[in-house]
Formats: C-alpha cells, structure tokens, sequence
C-alpha cells in the first residue's frame, strides 16, 4: 500500500551561498520546515512513506556547509504480519551551495553524508539501518530572511531489511518546504561590523589635569563587545605636547592648545576608530610697563621696559610699541626719543594664548630754552650805536661760553623805541646790531676767526617794542627825537637794545620778534652747560 500524504515541519538550514565576502563558521544558520515523501526500496518491504521534518544547517566555509535534518512518517509493512512502522530517518551532510544568479537569491544545493534509517514497530531484524544519503536540490531566497528549498534525496542502504546483510537498497525521496534565517540572511551574510566610541566627544582640561575618557564597543546590532576582546586598542595624542593620553584613554593636559585624541582598535580583522578633542584653556597672563611715565628734553632719549609672563613666570616674548603722537615722541623697542617739545602716550601691547593686552605710559618733552642777554639801556645811549663800557663784560661772558662750547651759535639782534620815523629806527637798529657785533669780535681777540662763522645778525627797528611806557600811545611819537621829554626817554629805554640769543639747533636768525613765551623762560649765557 502507498500512500501520498505530504506532511509540513520546521526546517533548520543553512545552506552556504557564497556572498561578494567569504563566509565564516556559523555566519548564517538557518531553519526551516519540509514535506517529504520517500519511495522505499522493494526490497524492504514497506509502503511508501509521506513524512513531516526539520533540517538545521550552519555555513563553514566560503560555500561549504554542513546540514542536519530528521524527518518521521507512517508506514505498514506488506508482508506478515503486516504490522505498522513509523518511518524516522537521521542525516548529517556536507553541502556546497553555489549561486545561480548574481542575486544569489537562486542557488543549486549539493549534498553528501550519513543517514541512519529507524523503522521503529518492525517485527523483523536491522531495525537500525547505516548509510551513506545523497542531495541534490534548489534554494530560492527572497530579500530578507525567508526563503524555500525543493530537494532530492536518495538513501544508500548496504544491508537492507527483510534480506541477507549482503544485500543492498535505495530509497528515494523528494521535499519541499520553506527556511528562516536565524543569522546572516537568506541569500547574504549579515556581515559583522562594530564600532569603537570615545567619551566624551570633546572637553576642556585645565594645564596639569587629568581627564579619564570612556571608551566602549559595541557591535552593528548594539551590544555591547568587552574591551578586554578589542584587539590591539591603543590611543594617542596628535600633539603630546599640548595633550598626552594611555591605551585608557586617560589623558594629561600640558600646555595651552588643542589637540585630537584617536584611539584605535580590531575586532574580528575590523579597525576602528574613535576620536576626541581636548582644549587645555590658557594660563593666566599679565602685561606689565615700567615706568608709569617719564620726561626729559628735546632730543634726548627715554628708556622703557614692559615684560609679559604667565602663570609660570614664562617669559612670553617681545612686544609691540607705539606712540600715540610720534612728531613729539617715537619709541622704539621701549627706547623713547624726543622730538618736540610737548606730552603724548606710549603702548606697549601684546598678543598671547588668545588675548590681548595693552599698558600705557606718559612722556614729556621739554623743549630747551634759548639762552640770551639784552644790551638795553646800560649799554646805550639814547639815539647812539656805540657800546657802553659796562656792556663789555655782558660780552665777554657770550665769548666765554661760545669758546667752552664749540656748538654754540648766537643771534645778534638789534631794536629801537617807539620815537623817530620807521626808516630812522631801522637804520640806528642795524648799526646797533652791526657795533655790538664788531665790539664782541675785537673782545674775542685771537678767538675771532674761530667765533665768526657762528654768529649772525638782523635788526628790527622799532617792530618789536618791549614796553609802551611813556607819552600817549593815542598821539604818534614827535618826528623830532630832540623834543622827546626826558621821562620819555627813561620810560622807552628798555626798548633801546640790541639782544644776543642761541640759536638753537636747526635754526637760523629769526624772521619776526621773539614771543613771549621765549622772553619769559631765557637763561643766560652763564648757565650754558
């Protein structure tokens, strides 16, 4: 009797598909479930036998796998006493799946191995049979993990039930059923893939600080992997000097900066790598300038000094200077020069670990005096051009300092008072300049060559009036000098004169009168240092 029942169970398989990578073992299994039936041998003395079973299978290598299955089905024995059998036989194979499209979602399974056939209620001898099972069939995958398999099977039995152990028998059958992947996919391996991660991502470390960083692995799925089975994890610094860190991932802040913490590690032949920045924020820093500020004369120098350090009492290099009006004073590298008289500020700034900072210091150019003298009223008389007596010593002390200082140079500058016409004044103004002149070289004696080309002349007639005292100013002064009063005359005596100043350096003879300001703050010739 046959009969043609076809049965459904699961099925546990993994048939080795080769991928675009090599399969390692136990990168895809796979289960299942199959209907099968199976045309005994005559030989054996049974009906045919639909059955139910489960396959398991797990990849090995490349394309090679290795494959279990079981199947149990009903049977009757067609011989006295005809008694009913179940059906259950075991087989461990080996498979070669080799791929029929370059999806890989078709393939041609082959396999070969062991069965060992149970006829389990057999009243007869060798209910146990050995022997060697052949494969052969087709796998269809769909995109994911689900997938069927259609196989032909046959069973090599070298001693056969119901004959002498000399005998042999074939069973054939024929499957079908479906497979779920457990690992990996259908048609694909699900490739391994992990990650290394470091936190935090980024932190701040103060100079000399430690700072622990947490480092973890985990694989594509997000589990977690030991670190203890990370391969050759190590970190480093992209610059130890700013930055150092262990195979930890501890890490040691040295000097202002930043810099990039990478560790590295392998799992499963994969590198991976994480990575961190770490900031060491700046020392604190001061800017210092001394003095506070400063003064001397035109054309003479100051010396300044700024420093800037940090925390350390590193020296942070030079500095910038400046000046805020460099036509009175220009600084360079703190040295200050004066070149005219007035005040102004100097800065020193400097740049350093991210800041600026600036000092400021206050200078103060004097600007010299003129040393000068005024043959006035002691030296001439009224409406004359000669020197007095008295005015010679007044000369020999300009003789005296011009012979001490070789530099020296004078303005012989000659004026009048208010009475006469302008064109009387201005002539008795230069022969008063002219006198005091030759009076001064005839006193210089053997001196006089060596003085000559250090003095110039001018006159100014009655321009430059030191006082009005006198007659009314709101009346012009009488054309005749001989009708001028007598208190007149002493009240303008101090205009009668002819001054002698320095020069000072760079100037020549004056074109206009003499300020103020320059009257008030004379020396004399005595004072010349």
């Amino acid at each position: 009797m046959k009969n043609k029942l076809v049965g459904f169970s699961l099925l546990a398989a993994v048939a080795a598909v080769p991928t675009a990578h090599a399969q390692g073992l136990g990168e895809r299994i796979e289960i299942g479930a199959f209907g099968q039936f199976t045309r005994l041998d005559e030989k054996i003395k049974m009906d045919n036998v639909a059955a139910v079973g489960g396959m398991f299978s797990a990849s090995v290598y490349k394309w090679f796998g290795v494959q279990g299955d079981v199947q149990l089905g009903p049977t009757k024995a067609t011989r006295a006493p005809f008694e009913d059998i179940t059906y259950r036989p075991a087989r461990i194979l080996g498979t070669f799946t080799l791929p029929l499209t370059s999806s890989k979602k078709a393939a041609l399974v082959l396999g070969a191995g062991y069965v060992n056939s149970i006829y389990d209620g057999r009243s007869t001898a060798n209910e146990f049979e050995d022997g060697f099972s052949a494969l052969a069939g087709l796998k269809l995958c769909s995109s994911g993990k689900w997938g069927a398999r259609i196989d032909g099977l046959m069973d090599r039995n070298p001693s056969p039930n119901e004959q002498d152990l000399s005998g042999t028998s074939r069973n054939l059958g024929i499957r079908a059923g479906v497979t779920y992947a457990l690992r990996g996919g259908c048609a694909t391996v699900e490739k391994f893939d992990w990650a290394l991660k470091i936190d935090p991502a980024s932190a701040t470390v103060n100079r000399g600080a430690d700072r622990q960083f947490a480092l973890s692995a985990a694989d594509a799925k997000g589990k977690m992997i030991q670190l203890r089975n990370v391969k050759d994890l190590a970190c480093a610094s992209s610059d130890a000097s700013v930055a150092t860190v262990d195979n930890t991932g501890k890490v040691t802040a040295v000097k202002y900066g930043t810099a990039t913490i990478t560790c590295t590690g392998t799992q499963k032949k994969l590198q991976r790598t994480a990575s961190a920045t770490v900031t060491v924020p700046p020392p604190a820093w001061t800017l210092t300038l001394t003095p506070k500020s400063g003064s001397t004369d035109v054309s003479k120098t100051l010396g300044f000094t700024a420093k800037a350090v940090d925390a350390d009492n590193v020296d942070l290099g030079a500095v910038t200077w400046s000046s805020a009006n460099a036509s009175i004073a220009s600084v360079n590298n703190g040295t200050v020069t004066c070149n005219a008289g007035g005040s102004t500020t100097i800065t020193a700034s400097k740049s350093a670990y991210g800041s600026s900072k600036s000092e400021t210091a206050s200078v103060e150019c004097v600007a010299p005096k003129a040393v000068s003298v005024a043959l006035d009223r002691a030296l001439f008389d009224f409406d004359r051009a000669t020197v007095l007596k008295a005015g010679n010593d007044t000369l020999r002390v300009v003789i005296e300092a011009m012979k001490r200082l070789p530099s020296l140079r004078i303005s012989i500058e000659g004026h009048t008072d208010r009475y006469g016409s302008e064109a009387y004044n201005s002539a008795l103004a230069k022969k008063r300049a002219e006198a005091v002149m030759k009076q001064l070289l005839r006193l210089a004696g053997k001196d006089a060559a060596m003085l000559k080309d250090r003095i110039v002349w001018s006159s100014f007639g009655e321009q430059c009036l030191v006082t009005t005292a006198g007659a009314d100013e709101s009346e012009p002064p009488p054309a005749n000098r001989g009708r001028i009063a007598r208190g007149d005359r002493a009240a303008q005596a101090d205009n009668r004169r002819v001054e002698i100043w320095q020069l000072l350096d760079g100037k020549n003879a004056p074109t206009g009168c003499r300020s103020a300001d320059e009257r008030n703050g004379r020396l004399g010739f005595k004072d010349l240092k």
